[in-house]
């Protein structure tokens, strides 16, 4: 049997029923928190062209679905793609370590938007979250870490196949258009790491892309229209033409069996997830000692080789990020204003922030050397030396970062970083009616009653 055909059969067959009940409330609390981040990331940077994108396609109030933080509807496929690129537009979503996926980013704006627009209950909308959630997290475990290496950014390429068979399930597809629909989103599949090297936006667009191109693929497959049951394994399939290997057939065994919606880690810091175990080191270390940024002489990071060059490199970048982004993607600042600041927020990264002469000043004596023992991606350690002026080391080592399955966030502080989030752009009472309606997600009768409201 073909992946395709594998990962169509699972997503035909799941229901509602047989989805255990922690895996529901799991999907509860993804759906919350890239809510919250979308409306955070509606007042942010990018946000205005998004908006203008959607008003040159005269998409303003032109179709069923919310555009999360505006007044703007559009059309199922523009509103996820608008609503994905904000749910990651602060680097702040969720992220599955085994495979290197911000999942939900891709997922749940697809679902959402084609939800709403279908008028579907909540249950419908579960359903198809979870059976797209356990196929991109599978996708990128097949080749763990080897599409990073080879400049592909997972959650995109992976994303565009599960958001297909995510859509296709809400749309009621039989498996064989299933089949299909993850052949055309092969063809659309596309995200490359290259804004690594000016810190500019892109990446933050990959995930509603995903989510747009899986709506089209299964949106085409209704119709009738065919794609390869081969695309993922075949002779030029998706793992060899991406990246010259055969996948690993053993993650798509468990599908059913295992649940890795379960394993999907909420991110407590909106940057890289490669920094998180860091971050928390250092402000352990910080807090216990009292440590003062003029006290620390040097700050060496133990980095496994497969986040070198995500975190590290180029290095005169690293140490005077260029934008926010190139912030959240180096690990000398966020260490060095973890221990300036004695937090990580959304702040740490705002425009003004970055130019701070005092961080740069420490983030200058932060560097790195290679951790050859580390497991990646097997989560994603830390482990810390800071060297201080009086001759004392001080040492901290976490094996992931808090919000993983190792060291998990209670649902209480999710909801709390949804409350904090959203408010960026919501009034108090309207929070609170987000929240009341996302966590009751199954028990909708139309999804639409929570998305709409997410305008501002």
């Amino acid at each position: 049997m073909s992946l395709a055909r594998a990962l169509a059969g699972f997503g035909a067959d799941l229901a509602f029923e047989r989805i255990p009940p922690e895996v529901v409330a799991s999907v509860r609390l993804r759906a919350l928190d890239v809510l919250g981040i979308a409306l955070a990331a509606s007042t942010g940077e990018t946000a205005p062209a998004l908006r203008g994108a959607l008003e040159g396609w005269a998409a303003g109030q032109d179709g069923p679905c919310t555009v999360v933080g505006t007044k703007l509807t559009a059309p199922a496929p523009l509103a996820a793609l608008a609503n994905g690129a904000l749910a990651h537009g602060l680097d702040f979503d969720d992220t599955h370590a085994a495979s290197i996926t911000h999942a939900s980013a891709v997922v749940l704006p697809a679902v959402l938007a084609l939800g709403e627009a279908a008028g579907a209950d909540g249950r419908r909308v579960v359903t198809a979250a979870v059976a797209g959630l356990e196929a991109i997290t599978r996708l990128g475990m097949a080749a763990p870490g080897a599409f990073h290496a080879r400049g592909w950014h997972a959650t995109a390429v992976c994303g565009a196949f599960a958001a297909a068979l995510a859509a296709g399930r809400l749309e009621g597809l039989d498996a064989a258009r299933l089949v299909a629909a993850l052949g055309i989103a092969g063809s659309l599949a596309s995200g490359l790491l290259e804004f690594l090297e000016d810190g500019s936006w892109v990446k933050r667009l990959h995930p509603g892309w995903a989510a747009h191109s899986g709506i089209v693929a299964a949106g085409l497959a209704r119709g009738g229209f065919t794609g390869p049951a081969t695309i993922l394994d075949g002779r030029f399939g998706f793992y060899r033409t991406f990246l010259g290997v055969e996948p690993d057939r053993a993650p798509f065994g468990t599908l059913g069996g295992e649940w890795e919606t379960l394993r999907i880690g909420f991110k407590p810091y909106p940057c890289c997830h490669y920094n998180h175990a860091y971050l928390d080191c250092v402000l352990a270390l910080r807090r216990a000692h009292g440590l003062t940024p003029d006290a620390i002489a040097a700050v060496e990071c133990r980095v496994p080789a497969g986040e070198v060059p995500i975190v590290c490199e180029p290095r005169e970048a690293k140490l005077r990020p260029r934008t926010p982004y190139d912030a959240q993607f180096s690990l000398p600042y966020s260490v060095a204003a973890a221990l300036v600041d004695g937090r990580v927020g959304l702040d740490t990264y705002a425009p003004e922030r970055i130019a701070d002469a005092r961080v740069l000043a420490l983030a200058a004596r932060v560097a790195h050397a290679l951790d050859p023992d580390s497991t990646f991606p097997d989560g994603f350690p830390g482990w810390v030396r800071v060297r201080l002026r009086d001759g004392r080391v001080l040492e901290a080592r976490e094996p992931d970062g808090r919000g993983g399955p190792r060291r998990p966030l209670e649902p209480q502080a999710v909801v709390e970083k949804f409350r904090d989030n959203a408010a960026r752009a919501l009034p108090r009472a309207a929070v609170a009616r987000v929240e009341d309606a996302a966590l009751a997600l199954d028990a909708l009768a139309d999804v639409g009653l929570l998305m709409r409201l997410t305008r501002a």
